[in-house]
């Protein structure tokens, strides 16, 4: 039995108490494909200017979070929770438009680094995420319903689409 087409194709071989093979059949490039390019990746993509603070503890989700949101035009503070944010935010009185926090943290978690830094920054929007699902964090009243959330994993589009819809809400 063989499925073929397109110049390529899988072929299945099975024989009772033998087992089974599988050949698959890929067809030849003659050039390298095109790399698309990363500009045009991003394109279409909400673009800003605006002042986020991600704070986050995982180290590579804070820099994959901060490197999009550069690549679309924010200015980004990235801190890991607790201490070290605060002392960011004591050094420097730039205007943070945005808390992108994690909800769950050590030494302080997101609600209550968001509560510290709101009469510091009183026009400043906060986004929630994390690796928990909502129905159990709006559950456990870890958060309020109302409040703005990211699922994480996360994509490009969902990070940077929420982050546009939270600063553009009046």
């Amino acid at each position: 039995m063989g499925l073929l087409n397109n110049a390529g194709g899988i072929e299945v071989f099975s024989q009772p108490g033998r087992g089974t093979t599988f050949k698959i059949y890929i067809p030849r490039v003659e050039e390298p494909l095109e790399e698309p390019r990363e500009e045009a990746a991003r394109e279409g993509l909400p673009r800003g200017t605006e002042t986020i603070l991600v704070a986050e503890d995982g180290e590579e989700v804070r820099r994959l979070a901060g490197a999009i949101l550069r690549k679309q035009g924010y200015h980004v503070w990235e801190a890991s929770p607790g201490g070290e944010t605060l002392r960011i935010m004591e050094q420097d009185k730039e205007p943070i438009h945005l808390l992108l926090t994690d909800v769950v943290m050590p030494e302080i978690n997101g609600p209550e680094l968001a509560r510290r830094l709101g009469p510091v920054y009183p026009e400043m929007k906060v986004l929630y995420m994390s690796g928990y699902g909502d129905h159990g964090i709006f559950q456990n009243g870890v958060l309020d319903r109302g409040i703005f959330f990211l699922q994480k994993p996360f994509s490009v589009e969902g990070l940077v689409g929420r982050v546009r819809e939270v600063l553009d809400r009046k």
